[in-house]
């Protein structure tokens, strides 16, 4: 009789899931105005990909192998930071098809291009704080919507 229980246990135990792909990001700034970094945008690029590395699911990798960009444009002035974050993504052949582009020289165009997913400013008087929000932001947004949903039973 334990054999039999300890057989029906085993057999409705779940099968352990796969480990998920992670979500590849490149995270790009700069600074307001300019075309390269000041040590404001430097400092915020920094503790934003200290967040997202920090994540199981994410990975920062260089921009040829991530579909997706988080671009922040960082300024300042006395006492207050300011960050435009955007986060954009180039379509592959495969979405575009689903999506009913069949033409091979639409769909190269369309794979040219980086769409728009979201865009938020954030302001505050701490960088540090500020970088918490863009990563929670990420977090609880644009990369909530790429996990995988668990099924509810």
């Amino acid at each position: 009789m334990l054999m039999v229980v300890a057989a029906m246990i085993s057999a409705a135990a779940p099968v352990r899931a796969q480990t998920a792909e992670k979500i590849k990001v490149v995270v790009e700034a700069r600074s307001e105005g300019l075309a390269s970094r000041n040590e404001t945008a430097t400092r915020l690029l920094a503790a934003v990909r200290r967040g997202l590395e920090a994540m199981s699911d994410v990975e920062i990798v260089p921009r040829d192998e991530a579909r997706r960009i988080v671009w922040i444009v960082a300024g300042s002035a006395p006492g207050v930071f300011a960050a435009s974050v955007i986060v954009t993504e180039r379509y592959d052949r495969e979405t575009l098809m689903v999506l009913g582009i069949e033409d091979d020289d639409m769909a190269g165009r369309m794979m040219a291009l980086q769409i728009v997913n979201d865009h938020q400013i954030f302001t505050g008087r701490d960088l540090a704080a500020l970088a918490r929000r863009i990563v929670t932001a990420l977090d609880e947004g644009v990369l909530a919507k790429l996990r995988p949903s668990t099924p509810k039973g």
